[in-house]
């Protein structure tokens, strides 16, 4: 049977794009971390940190109303915001940035980006009705309820005419399903499964993206919950989509038809439930800046989402194709706010921790953003292994530096030791310069091969270095930091300092 043309365009275009693979090695990693143990947080505060973008936008939705009072101190770091959004949340927030990153930013159409609304709100319905019946499993559900939307996703950014055609044809007797299967020889759900299969996804999410029933039975175990209630949010955004409010009951009768026995829920839980996904999914679009994806902006004041969010959205980044982060303006007292905000969360990050090893990940954090750098690793003293190795980063992998990542202790006449052994900050505004280039160390220039310029701070306590900041740029001849920057990298710094002399057994 020959394979119909628009299925056959889907598949060429996802062999030939680079993208796909290393987004499915980020949901997969992302999604396999289902438990709130120390470490597997941590493990969530560097993957998103190792992506400017999701970075941005994680920290402008948390400074954003839906989640910070007006009287509240601005969330500068991913650590803080965990803390305040909540790790299921905050991982199924990052999976959904992932797919806006990955598949529909640069896509132009704005049918995509409604696309792309229509699958947050599938994910915003499952999460509201386990709530009510299985709290425990609503981000899976919500998970789940997104990612039956992939298929939908990638066939309307590559093949839009056949996506058009589908939704045309759905209606008087023909599902949306039915129609897919034949103009494009796939239905969403089946294409979804193809797309997402090979990303080695945990068993409940896989599970969830199973085709339900047409009158599904009640659930009899947690997997059936959010199979279902997964499978319930995507009918249900599909159908507030194509019916709109005005013709609500349609939308309510349907689901009623189909889930009212599985779920049990009545007519009157169904709009309740509709209700608040739809206010939940507008609050949400707001925060990150997306309202328009929704069709009409909601009526709350979009500046307000701005307000004291210390990230900005569309920066420029660098000319390289990286993206940065955006300092504030120097000298005003909005930004002396921030950095002393900022300071704040590194002495009370090592307050409530036992090391310095959660201080070091605010610290990191911080640094980043003032300094507008690419990447910020704290290389802390191992003296059992006579050497320094990353203990804390920002902007790339703290796993994959660990593995790979030890300077020895032992001097080398090399730009670190020689920075270490004087105690004194280092700026290297070009590493191409004939006079920098001979005084590289070897792990510096393996595990940075981007990096054109960088600082060394190194962390001194009685005179001996116990460890040092690394700061990197992409760009070459950045300026040295300024007054205000200094100051921030001495309040910083003094903070781990401190840390170190109070407690020795953290070094």
């Amino acid at each position: 049977m020959a394979i119909p043309d628009a299925l056959k365009q889907i598949r060429d275009a996802l062999r030939e794009d680079q993208a796909l693979p290393a987004l499915g090695q980020s949901v997969a990693m992302v999604t396999k971390m289902a438990s709130g143990e120390s470490d597997t947080v941590e493990q969530l505060a560097q993957a998103i940190l190792a992506d400017a973008s999701l970075t941005q936008r994680l920290l402008r939705l948390a400074n954003s109303p839906l989640y910070r009072t007006r009287d509240a101190a601005p969330v500068t770091t991913v650590s803080r915001a965990l803390v305040l959004l909540g790790f299921d949340q905050i991982r199924t927030l990052a999976l959904s940035m992932m797919l806006m990153d990955r598949l529909v930013e640069n896509a132009q159409s704005r049918s995509v980006m409604r696309d792309f609304g229509q699958a947050l709100g599938a994910s915003a319905v499952a999460r509201c009705t386990l709530q009510r019946r299985w709290p425990a499993c609503a981000e899976e559900g919500a998970i789940g309820a997104m990612f039956r939307n992939v298929g939908r996703l990638i066939a309307a950014i590559h093949v839009p005419d056949a996506v058009a055609a589908v939704r045309a044809e759905t209606g008087d007797g023909t599902t949306e399903a039915a129609a897919a299967r034949r103009i494009i020889g796939r239905n969403f759900e089946e294409l979804a499964l193809e797309v997402v299969g090979s990303w080695g996804l945990p068993v409940r999410i896989e599970h969830a993206l199973q085709p339900c029933a047409t009158r599904p039975l009640p659930p009899r175990s947690s997997l059936d919950w959010v199979q279902v209630a997964s499978a319930f949010g995507d009918d249900a955004s599909r159908l507030e989509r194509r019916h709109g409010p005005q013709a609500r009951e349609r939308t309510v009768s349907a689901l009623h038809r189909r889930f009212g026995d599985a779920l049990a829920m009545d007519s009157e839980a169904i709009v309740e439930v509709l209700e608040q996904a739809r206010r939940d999914t507008e609050k949400l679009a707001q925060g990150l800046g997306l309202s328009a994806m929704l069709g009409e902006a909601p009526a709350a004041d979009s500046a307000e989402a701005l307000a004291g969010a210390p990230l900005g959205e569309g920066d420029a980044g660098d000319p390289e194709g990286g993206r940065s982060t955006r300092v504030a303006p120097r000298g005003d007292a909005a930004a002396e706010q921030r950095l002393l905000s900022s300071v704040a969360k590194v002495s009370q990050a090592l307050a409530e921790s036992r090391g310095i090893g959660r201080g070091a990940q605010v610290a990191v954090e911080v640094l980043r953003e003032v300094l507008g750098a690419t990447r910020v690793v704290y290389l802390a003293r191992d003296d059992a292994a006579a050497a320094y190795r990353p203990r804390a980063a920002a902007g790339c992998v703290l796993a994959d530096l660990r593995a790979r990542v030890a300077m020895p202790m032992q001097f080398a006449p090399d730009l670190f030791h020689a920075a270490l052994a004087r105690g004194a900050d280092l700026h290297i505004a070009d590493i191409g310069a004939e006079s920098v280039r001979g005084r590289l160390p070897a792990w510096q220039t393996l595990a940075f091969p981007k990096a054109r310029g960088f600082l060394v701070l190194p962390v001194m306590v009685d005179g001996r270095p116990m460890g040092f900041f690394y700061a990197d740029r992409e760009v070459a001849n950045a300026p040295p930091p300024d007054a205000s920057q200094a100051e921030a990298i001495r309040l910083v710094r003094s903070q781990i300092v401190l840390a170190l002399r109070t407690e020795p057994a953290a070094r």
